[in-house]
């Protein structure tokens, strides 16, 4: 049997566009299903929603009870593996104490290309 396709997802939406943050959750657990290897990289203004207690306020639609932390916790349940972007934290303020424990890595530029690099796809939100 080969090596698990790659699936990299750069989240640059954040909590001011809660339209735009549930659909890489979706496709990052649908893949990991699918048995494919996948990370989500949170940069620019997705590194808003891994600030503790981020996910929880936000909502895809008004008047939804179900937060955007339900997404989260099936993609980490599904083992997509979260990373954030240092250079975003700095632009957010966001020290590394803030950070939700579900992010397993912080990384910077050269970093991501990388791992563009080396992913089968990328895909961007």
């Amino acid at each position: 049997m080969g090596e698990k396709k790659k699936l990299l997802i750069i989240q640059t939406s954040g909590t001011g566009t809660p339209e735009r943050t549930a659909a890489p959750f979706y496709i990052a657990t649908s893949a990991s299903t699918m048995d494919m290897d996948v990370t989500i990289v949170f940069t620019i203004n997705g590194s808003t929603i891994v600030k503790k207690g981020a996910a929880e306020k936000v909502f895809i639609k008004p008047g939804s009870n179900q937060s955007l932390k339900v997404f989260l916790d099936q993609a980490v349940e599904n083992g997509v593996k979260l990373i954030v972007c240092y250079p975003s934290l700095e632009l957010h303020d966001i020290k590394k104490e803030e950070i939700i424990p579900e992010v397993s890595e912080i990384i910077g530029g050269a970093a991501l290309v990388d791992m563009a690099f080396e992913a089968d796809r990328v895909l961007t939100f």
